[in-house]
């Protein structure tokens, strides 16, 4: 409730100040009567009639400022009770706001991290196509530097490849290994290009060229070649059977000399080569244990077996016949047989 000012108080009870509404000043019967008050800051003369009005005055401007007191005590206790609600509603907002804040915050990291890696593969990207322009600028300036020498490079590559052609061709014909060689190689070099210049010239004088007739004769060669490798491995196939054949032949010429040899000789020859008696030891004269047979009781005893052990295979017919085979020799091919 609003205050009211006492000047404006004496104003509503028909009051006004001095100098304005009351004639105090040259009328003596106002005078003598007339009072003086202090109201204020403000000084107001009054008559007796006045007096009570003033008293009634004071009484509402007590009750006034009690029921101000009052209205100020309970204007106080409310706003107590709205700052206590308000601060409680604002603190349950704070947490709302905080809540709500931590939330956005996690949102706005995540969407910053997107965006980081966002970054990161655009850069990534970006650099990668910057270092395919410079390989693309560098080979570019490459093929422009070497297109001249395309031309230059494929005919170089079939040069070289029938020359592999040829010397794959011929190196199985032309060995270079254990091969004497007069001089120096500069002169084997000169020698041979003057003797591949007197070739070209025969073959020129000849008239020899990629007619038809070398064709043919060239046909004809390989064909002879063909024929020539079949007919060397029928000949090896020939005499590798030949051999198996003169070693049979050869066995069997030794099986009948030693069996003629036996019916000579009879069995105690052998009996004394072959089984170590005390006897033929003493026979023998002090003689090593290998030697069963001394060379003065029997001269062609000891050179008959000798022979035969060094028979080979690959010996003819006529020379095997005439060796002489002991006959433990005999015995053992029996048994092979």
């Amino acid at each position: 409730m609003k205050r009211r000012q006492p000047k404006r108080l004496l104003q509503e009870m028909g009051h006004r100040p001095e100098g304005r509404c009351l004639k105090v000043e040259g009328n003596p019967a106002c005078s003598r009567k007339a009072k003086q008050i202090a109201v204020g800051s403000e000084r107001v003369t009054c008559s007796p009639r006045c007096w009570k009005g003033m008293a009634q005055l004071h009484l509402t401007w007590i009750s006034l400022l009690l029921m101000d007191l009052s209205e100020a005590m309970e204007m106080m206790e409310s706003q107590t009770l709205l700052l206590t609600l308000l601060s409680v509603k604002m603190e349950n907002n704070l947490a709302e706001f905080e809540r709500r804040a931590e939330k956005n915050l996690l949102i706005m990291c995540k969407e910053k991290e997107k965006l980081q890696e966002k970054a990161h593969d655009l850069k990534r990207r970006l650099l990668l196509s910057q270092r395919k322009r410079e390989l693309a600028d560098v080979l570019d300036a490459q093929i422009e530097m070497l297109s001249p020498f395309e031309a230059v490079a494929t005919r170089f590559k079939e040069q070289y490849r029938t020359f592999a052609t040829a010397l794959d061709t011929t190196r199985h014909e032309l060995p270079v290994r254990s091969i004497h060689l007069e001089g120096d190689r500069q002169q084997l070099l000169d020698a041979l290009q003057q003797e591949l210049v007197t070739t070209q010239r025969l073959l020129g004088e000849l008239d020899v060229g990629d007619s038809e007739e070398n064709v043919q004769v060239l046909d004809l060669l390989r064909e002879l070649k063909d024929v020539t490798v079949k007919k060397d491995l029928e000949l090896r196939r020939s005499f590798a059977q030949v051999l198996e054949l003169s070693a049979e032949a050869s066995k069997e010429a030794a099986l009948a000399n030693q069996e003629v040899w036996e019916e000579t000789q009879g069995m105690a020859p052998p009996s004394r080569w072959y089984f170590n008696q005390d006897s033929a030891c003493r026979e023998s004269g002090g003689a090593p244990k290998n030697m069963p047979l001394s060379e003065d009781d029997n001269p062609g005893a000891l050179s008959a077996p000798a022979q035969a052990m060094f028979i080979s295979p690959s010996e003819d017919f006529s020379s095997s016949s005439q060796v002489e085979v002991p006959p433990s020799v005999s015995r053992s091919g029996r048994d092979l047989s």
